[in-house]
């Protein structure tokens, strides 16, 4: 049994196409994105895998590449995932690239951040999901990898309407959001831009779904 965990309600959805896998959501939340995967272990999975979008950290990737995590590093410890799975996927759907990610319990949102975090790690790609799945299955012992798409490229500071915390299930509060915007109307270009690229980076999860879910078929 497979055990997927997300940070959006959306990614969520997304996976919830593959037949008989566990998802959790954590709505970014490391708390509870730990809890998630642990519940997960418990109910016997074998593999953990974390899902969706991330920040492109190097000009190499732009919105809607398709990533691998080969490797996920944090300040004190990195882990490699499985590579035959990664194989496996690549074979099924060339051009995913396979690239290191470092794991982060906060938002990557400016441009600076995102200089600094890969000038000082070499990582290509960030999230706040992958060093907790990373991690876990480690202690554990079971394999598991990293599918991510990017949404925001490494020259792209999120808006502050982008960076409101979700709700409890991991959807949008949109009503923080019109709260953003009516307070910074100026933000509206850079959110506008987001959402083309988010859409993009939604489009290449869904596709990497219907690969996922073939890996699945024919283990």
């Amino acid at each position: 049994m497979i055990g997927i965990l997300c940070g959006l309600k959306s990614e969520a959805k997304i996976a919830d196409r593959i037949p008989g896998v566990l998802v959790g959501c954590s709505a970014s939340k490391p708390d509870l994105a730990r809890a998630l995967v642990q519940q997960m272990i418990d109910q016997g999975v074998t593999r953990l895998i974390s899902f969706g979008l991330c920040g492109g950290l190097s000009s190499d990737l732009v919105a809607g590449d398709l990533l691998l995590g080969m490797t996920v590093m944090v300040a004190r410890g990195a882990w490699e995932s499985d590579d035959l799975w990664n194989k496996k996927f690549r074979d099924k759907l060339p051009g995913t690239l396979s690239v290191p990610i470092w794991g982060s319990d906060h938002m990557a949102t400016t441009v600076e951040d995102k200089a600094l975090i890969f000038r000082r790690t070499g990582c290509l790609a960030v999230d706040m999901e992958s060093h907790i799945v990373a991690r876990a299955a480690d202690n554990c012992g079971i394999s598991f990898n990293v599918v991510r798409a990017v949404s925001d490229s490494f020259d792209t500071s999120l808006p502050a309407a982008a960076c409101v915390p979700l709700l409890a299930d991991g959807g949008i509060d949109y009503r923080a959001v019109y709260d953003s915007v009516k307070k910074d109307p100026r933000q509206i270009p850079e959110l506008i831009r987001l959402g083309f690229s988010t859409q993009r980076a939604m489009r290449s999860l869904r596709r990497a779904v219907d690969v996922m879910r073939d890996i699945a078929r024919e283990a």
